[in-house]
């Protein structure tokens, strides 16, 4: 009896320990903050393996992030420059990065007011696009 007492109140003290961290902690999913782009045309490009004969047509993967005042831009799957063009009804911010097979980006939007944006990416002869909505003070 003593032992079933104990590891029930064992249990308890454990639980309210652990049920107060949970409960605060708010998870927040990071698709919430991801620009849907879309991807205007362009042709196929061809990445050859090192040690192959053959060529593999790749598509370039691009993904763009809103989060807070950043906008973070990844590239996969492709070799060359990258042109990024954020533009609104109050401001503009352009972008220029290499990319070797991945790159990465992030364009600070500090000095632009709040407001929608589309953003544009722009890969050799492919254009990827998308709108984002920037608040206050970095506020989503």
């Amino acid at each position: 009896m003593k032992r079933t007492f104990f590891s029930l109140l064992l249990i308890a003290v454990c639980s309210a320990f652990v049920f107060p961290a949970n409960v605060n902690n708010e998870v927040k999913d990071d698709l919430e903050d991801k620009i849907a782009l879309s991807r205007e045309g362009g042709t196929t490009r061809v990445a050859s393996r090192m040690f192959s004969l053959q060529a593999v047509p790749v598509e370039p993967v691009v993904e763009a992030y809103n989060y807070r005042n950043v906008v973070a831009i990844t590239v996969q799957n492709y070799r060359g420059s990258a042109w990024v063009e954020i533009v609104g009804n109050k401001g503009a911010k352009q972008s220029f990065f290499e990319v070797y097979d991945m790159g990465f980006d992030a364009i600070s939007l500090g000095g632009l007011p709040a407001g929608e944006y589309t953003i544009r990416i722009t890969l050799g002869t492919e254009v990827f696009t998308g709108t984002f909505n920037k608040g206050k003070y970095g506020k989503n």
